[in-house]
């Protein structure tokens, strides 16, 4: 038997569960007319919610409705990319090039050549290579997924924005899903180019409830290792609804177990999740966080408890309230606190504090 999980960045889970919304809504405008606003999705969240996945099932659904999907990502040029290599391969794919060229022609002992002449072709933008795949398209449309919106050059970002605008205005059925980290889609939206998107249906993916994370463990594991009852409920708690730890904590429970999956077993790896949670989210998350915030961090993960005084905290770094406030909206800004109530602070990302409070150091094997 294979390991049903995939607690992998990117890889669909076998099994899902939450999310309806934005799925139900895009199905939706597909059928629409062009326009349609659920057909301009920006969606953001901290890493390992579930942005890339909700990707996948977007696509998944136009490729369903027979439209043409194109892929970006947020790294390397995508514009460029688009225009050289990816939509030249979908043009290819639904207009295959002839694969002969007629030189010469000769009749009754006459011969005719013919001499084709350099005429310089005009360089293909964004806009006019979506034109030729859109004119091959009867009654479907394209969509474009941007992932990784945070590492993207603001250039290629409102090239794209800006494309997807003109298409709209000329009744193209064009779609356009962009995910990424919260402080990457917040600096997106305040590009010249991409005025237009701050109306578009904007999701921010918080945790799965209780009985969608319990649903996703106990149909992964049903046809193989099933979950018992308790080890459900520990595996739940473990994974405060976070859907890297439901896979996470499913997998190496699943590794553990015998014919099934007990309390035990789930108990048995609880360490090892946290652990490894730490080393990769949390540690690509503070890269590169300022030395301020992150003693602001250190200080709430010092403080402890699920929500913490922002006062304390500015107390604790040697600041008054109004000094550290700049600090408290930077690190708003990037996901990795919010402010559940007035005066609180508290992580966005399970375990965090644990992990402050850590020697960080990775797993050395002799």
């Amino acid at each position: 038997m294979r390991n049903p999980f995939r607690p992998t960045f990117g890889a669909s889970p076998y099994h899902w569960a939450g999310r309806s919304v934005v799925l139900e809504e895009f199905a939706r405008s597909l059928d629409g007319y062009p326009g349609e606003p659920s057909r301009s999705l920006v969606i953001d969240g901290a890493r390992g919610i579930g942005k890339t996945v909700l990707l996948t099932e977007l696509e998944d659904i136009a490729a369903q409705h027979g439209w043409i999907v194109l892929r970006a990502t947020g790294r390397g040029n995508s514009v460029r990319t688009l225009i050289d290599t990816t939509i030249p391969a979908k043009i290819a794919e639904l207009d295959p090039p002839a694969g002969r060229t007629v030189t010469a022609v000769q009749v009754s002992g006459f011969r005719v050549d013919t001499e084709l002449l350099d005429v310089a072709d005009p360089v293909p933008t964004l806009g006019t290579r979506m034109r030729d795949l859109l004119g091959l398209l009867r009654g479907t449309g394209v969509l474009i997924t941007v992932d990784e919106v945070q590492d993207a050059d603001p250039d290629n970002l409102s090239d794209i924005a800006v494309t997807h605008q003109d298409l709209i205005r000329d009744e193209h059925h064009v779609a356009l899903a962009m995910a990424g980290l919260t402080h990457g889609i917040n600096r997106l939206l305040d590009l010249p180019g991409t005025t237009f998107l701050r109306r578009a249906r904007r999701f921010e993916l918080g945790p799965l409830t209780d009985e969608d994370a319990r649903a996703i463990l106990l149909a992964t594991a049903a046809e193989s290792k099933p979950f018992d009852d308790d080890a459900a409920d520990l595996a739940v708690d473990i994974a405060r609804g976070y859907p890297y730890l439901v896979q996470l904590i499913g997998y190496l429970a699943w590794n553990r177990a015998g014919d099934g999956i007990t309390r035990a077993d789930v108990e048995a790896v609880r360490e090892e999740t946290i652990r490894t949670m730490g080393s990769q989210v949390h540690a690509p998350s503070l890269k590169g966080v300022p030395p301020a915030q992150m003693a602001y961090l250190r200080a709430m993960a010092d403080i402890g408890g699920e929500e913490v005084s922002s006062s304390e905290v500015a107390e604790r770094i040697g600041k008054k309230p109004n000094e550290a406030t700049d600090t408290r909206g930077k690190l708003l800004d990037r996901g990795l606190i919010e402010a559940p109530a007035w005066g609180k602070v508290s992580f966005t990302l399970p375990y965090l504090g644990e992990f402050l409070r850590s020697d960080n150091r990775s797993t050395r094997i002799s």
